[in-house]
């Protein structure tokens, strides 16, 4: 609406405009003429004249005048367009008041186009001089129209600059105001985030003021490095697995069952036969209610292998427990089991010797051993450890000579090629037989060489036995007062057993007592007395008591009576059954080597 009206205004100026030149125009156009036929008169022409020249600088100057107010009407009209833009709402309360200013403008120059025709065609009419002052009229009414258009233009003008002026201020204190409070706002979050940082950075730096004075505090811990490995990581070692074993089967054993297993008794001992040739029967009843320890064969229970092997099979079957089955077989077929062809090759000590071939020796034990094992013989009474250094001395035939130095190997030797086959050897006797010319199988032998004596000569051997492994050993019934001066003989001595081959030689595996059915014994004990003198004295087991069953009941009777121990009982069954879970033993050594190079713990020097 308010461009409608403005466009019609700027219409209406420029016809006004146009008006006003065309009649300037047509003045000068009448006053050139007018001179030109009127030079020729009077003075009062020639100011006629004058005032025409006047009269149309005047009209140049008002068509000058003219153009300007209308450049300055384009001028304006622009800045009302620009300010109409910006404000809309003061452009609705000008567009009012030009409305009614245009109305009159309308108005007058309607009026002025009236008169303008009305003195043209009055003109025609007057005279010169009418037309002249008419003109004068006309021309002042112009000035003074064009004066008040020029004077209302720049009352508009200075209007408009005002509200120019006034809208820029506004918006420059709008605009301070934003940026104030964008200042002060930005200002307000960045010093709360400094607070808020300086807040952290306080209670972080109070954190670890206090985390450093714990520190300070407490003891920096220790860092250890980790040991390498040792023996102790491998656990116990197969010594004390089997022990604990050991422990577990002796701990399920009444005192009675322990006592009979610390028994090495002969089949007729038990079955009350002269000889017994078969397990039969006899053997079966006997068995069913006194297991011993082990069982010696001679040769009186050999007739041919099959029988024999037939007779160790059937036994095995009726023990309760595992026991030893044994002979003794030193290479002069006095277990009988050469001559039945059990044993296909061997050879008496003394002969072996003379070929001064420790290798040869070691093949006889390792045929002497095949030969028992293939009839379940597990022990072998074998090597003869002794000194044949008396003339005429027990048992020189089955020595292998009168040097120490000499004989060790090949009683290692014998022992060596046993294991091979299996068999356990056990060392004989202790601490000698060979030297003393009595036989105490028939009745007291005594023999008065020094303990010095023994220690340079038949210890040696022992040493070396015990050295090489030696899990058995028997001792002989000779008395040696050099060592007992209670004239005991040796498997009743505790000097002789305890002190002198458990204390001095340290010997810690089986001690058998030797055949307490020697009359060097039974002409003096009582197969009960006997068996508990020879238990307290040190042995482990009683050999060959004459009256097992008596035996048994005269150590019950001591343990109930204080004089023997359950302990020293049950201490004796653990060495019998180290030797009888050898194989055990050697099972749990291998398991124990493979996880000691597993983790690189070294063995060497380590007893296990």
């Amino acid at each position: 609406m308010s461009r409608h009206k403005k466009k019609n205004k700027k219409n209406n100026s420029s016809k006004v405009n146009e008006e006003i030149m065309a009649k300037a125009a047509d003045e000068m156009t009448e006053e050139e003429n007018s001179s030109e036929a009127e030079s020729e008169n009077t003075e009062p022409e020639a100011e006629e004249s004058s005032e025409a020249e006047v009269a149309s600088e005047e009209a140049s100057e008002e068509e000058a005048s003219a153009e300007s107010v209308a450049e300055e009407s384009t001028a304006e009209e622009k800045s009302e367009e620009a300010v109409s833009e910006e404000t809309a709402e003061e452009k609705t309360e000008e567009s009012a008041e030009e409305a009614a200013s245009e109305e009159a403008e309308s108005d007058e120059s309607a009026e002025d186009k009236s008169e303008a025709e009305e003195s043209k065609e009055s003109k025609q009419e007057k005279s010169p001089e009418k037309e002249k002052k008419e003109k004068k009229v006309s021309r002042d009414a112009l000035r003074e129209q064009t004066e008040n258009e020029r004077i209302r233009r720049e009352a508009r003008h200075r209007k408009r600059i005002r509200q120019q002026v006034t809208a820029y201020v506004i918006l420059f204190f709008i605009l301070a105001l934003i940026g104030t409070g964008l200042y002060f706002g930005i200002r307000f979050f960045v010093d709360a985030a400094r607070t808020h940082r300086a807040e952290q950075e306080a209670a972080e730096l109070a954190a670890q003021q206090e985390q450093e004075a714990q520190e300070q505090a407490q003891p920096e811990p220790v860092v250890e490095e980790t040991p390498a490995p040792t023996v102790e990581d491998l656990g116990p070692t197969p010594q004390e697995q089997l022990d604990a074993l050991i422990a577990s089967d002796i701990a399920a054993m009444t005192l009675e069952e322990k006592v009979q297993g610390l028994m090495f008794i002969t089949p007729e001992s038990i079955t009350g036969v002269d000889r017994v040739m078969i397990a039969g029967e006899g053997t079966a009843a006997a068995l069913s209610d006194f297991c011993p320890g082990g069982i010696i064969y001679s040769a009186k229970n050999v007739t041919n292998a099959n029988q024999f092997s037939e007779m160790m099979a059937t036994t095995s079957t009726l023990v309760s427990r595992p026991v030893f089955l044994a002979t003794s077989e030193t290479g002069l077929n006095e277990s009988g089991l050469v001559g039945a062809g059990v044993v296909t090759s061997s050879m008496t000590p003394s002969d072996a010797a003379a070929t001064g071939d420790v290798e040869q020796v070691v093949n006889v034990g390792i045929n002497v051993g095949v030969g028992l094992h293939s009839v379940g013989i597990t022990v072998d009474f074998a090597p003869v450890a002794d000194l044949s250094v008396t003339a005429g001395g027990i048992g020189a035939n089955a020595s292998y000579g009168n040097d120490a130095a000499a004989i060790t190997p090949y009683v290692t030797a014998m022992a060596d090629g046993l294991l091979q086959s299996g068999i356990t050897p056990v060392y004989k006797y202790f601490p000698s037989l060979a030297a003393c010319a009595q036989n105490p199988l028939w009745g007291r032998a005594v023999c008065d060489r020094s303990i010095e004596d023994f220690r340079s000569n038949e210890f040696q051997v022992w040493l070396s036995a015990i050295n090489a492994g030696a899990s058995m050993i028997q001792m002989s019934n000779v008395i040696y007062p050099s060592i007992d001066s209670d004239s005991l003989p040796s498997s009743l001595s505790d000097k002789t057993v305890t002190g002198v081959l458990r204390d001095e030689l340290k010997y810690d595996g089986v001690i058998i007592s030797g055949p307490l059915s020697d009359a060097a014994i039974t002409s003096y004990y009582t197969a009960s007395d006997a068996a508990v003198m020879a238990l307290k004295a040190g042995c482990d087991m009683i050999y060959s008591s004459p009256d097992p069953r008596a035996a048994v009941q005269g150590i019950l009777d001591a343990v109930a009576e204080g004089v023997i121990s359950e302990q020293r009982i049950d201490d004796a069954l653990t060495r019998i059954y180290r030797v009888r879970y050898a194989d055990e033993l050697e099972r749990l050594r291998g398991e124990y080597e493979q996880a000691a190079a597993s983790m690189g713990v070294d063995l060497t020097g380590v007893q296990y």
